[in-house]
């Protein structure tokens, strides 16, 4: 997220979207009742001739409605337009914005939490696309790591003999490796992507890093998991080296904390604390050194619960907590509603 201009005194922030990331955090910043302006067309009726067409234009609009579905490239603002070309006369008219990748938003809030500003300076600076193949030699699965969640971008399953059984053994294995190359080749390219980490048992992986650095000029690194496919996947994101190339995710970092916080449940109950009520409470003590939370706190339905959400955020900034917000519908997301959507481990015990 690319901050043009700050003016916070006034509420406005001018933005560039540059990752789908991007629209993740503008949907969970912008409120019912902000004021965004962007570029967009409309169908418009002209007085002249009475013909109607699609103009180009810039429009302000008093937002009622924000829809965004994750890993995709749109986001949706739905409002009542409140500023626009005079002649066209569209004040008054509802209108939809398609905020995309490369987008300039200029929004304006009657009041920025710190916490909301927060959240976007936090991904000021691009994290590098990273993407993570697990691979044996019955399954593979390729993964791209988004602030958002995984992405899981492609399932393989092979037909692999046993080598007791087949003479034609060799060849087998290099299709297979040639399948993940090309597989993971398409990928790459397609999204962009800076740097690749192949996991897995045995030597297959080390045959597939080595191929992928010959077709492609990106780092490949290799890992060890106890599986390929998709729960090979998840075995690695706690791993060391994804911790080092991609430490700067919020959801890696969220999910060692939610390790912790586990850990420290079991063996000594009294430092940690789980729901928004008990972590609220224990907020306004100055208590919680770190807290990780569903990013459906944001966008609560629920007037008293989204209140006591944003004060628990500002208590939280105030004191000096760690705070890590996440998507709901990542994997760490669903585990996290196991224990009512937020968890935090105190500086001290509260019994």
């Amino acid at each position: 997220m690319k901050i043009i201009e700050e003016d916070v005194k006034n509420g406005v922030l001018k933005l560039q979207c540059e990752t789908t990331d991007d629209l993740w955090v503008l949907y969970n910043v912008i409120r019912e009742g902000d004021v965004i302006y962007a570029k967009t067309t409309r169908e418009v009726k002209h007085r002249e001739t009475g013909e109607s067409s699609r103009v180009p234009l810039v429009l302000g609009l008093s937002v009622k409605r924000v829809e965004f579905q994750e890993f995709t490239d749109k986001l949706r603002v739905s409002g009542i337009i409140v500023d626009g070309p005079e002649e066209l006369g569209v004040k008054g008219k509802h209108h939809t914005l398609a905020v995309g990748v490369g987008d300039v938003i200029t929004l304006i809030k009657e009041r920025w939490e710190r916490h909301e500003l927060e959240f976007i300076k936090r991904f000021s600076t691009r994290r590098p696309r990273v993407v993570i193949v697990a691979v044996d030699y019955d399954e593979v699965c390729v993964a791209l790591l988004f602030e958002q969640g995984v992405k899981y971008a492609w399932e393989h399953t092979s037909n692999m003999p046993s080598k007791a059984y087949s003479v034609n053994y060799e060849d087998y294995l290099k299709r297979h490796v040639a399948n993940i190359v090309t597989g993971v080749s398409e990928i790459s390219v397609r999204e962009h992507c800076d740097v690749i980490i192949v996991a897995g048992p045995g030597e297959l992986k080390y045959h597939v890093a080595s191929a992928l650095r010959e077709r492609l000029e990106l780092p490949v690194y290799t890992d060890s998991t106890s599986s390929g496919g998709c729960n090979g996947i998840r075995e690695a994101l706690s791993r060391d080296l994804v911790k080092k190339i991609a430490g700067e995710f919020q959801l890696i970092k969220a999910r060692e904390v939610f390790d912790l916080f586990k850990e420290l449940l079991s063996r000594d109950p009294d430092i940690v604390r789980y729901g928004l009520e008990d972590v609220f409470e224990a907020c306004q003590l100055g208590a919680v050194k770190t807290l990780v939370m569903v990013d459906d706190f944001l966008k609560s339905s629920s007037s008293e619960e989204f209140e006591k959400t944003n004060v628990l955020l500002k208590t939280a900034y105030e004191k000096k907590s760690e705070i890590y917000i996440i998507p709901s519908k990542s994997d760490l997301g669903y585990e996290l509603s196991g224990f009512g959507g937020v968890v935090a481990i105190l500086r001290f015990k509260i019994h």
